[in-house]
């Protein structure tokens, strides 16, 4: 059943995602949502964790420190 309407609603989700206006606060979960839905598409199976950890890795890197910031 997946099978059949993942395409209809894949194109759905591309509209909308088309609709945002660019630079909204939520655009990091819009691209990697966008970007985890397509890799889903891409693949016959299910997206393996890594692909799943590349990608969130990418539009919420983890926050380094800053060699130059100081406390005092």
């Amino acid at each position: 059943m997946g099978k059949d309407i993942f395409p209809a609603a894949h194109e759905r989700l591309k509209r909308a995602v088309a609709a945002i206006e660019p630079g909204t606060p939520a655009q990091p979960f819009i691209d990697a949502l966008t970007e985890l839905v397509q890799a889903q598409a891409d693949t016959a199976g299910f997206v393996v964790l890594h692909r799943w950890a590349e990608i969130l890795e990418r539009h919420f890197p983890p926050q380094l420190p800053d060699p130059n910031h100081t406390t005092s």
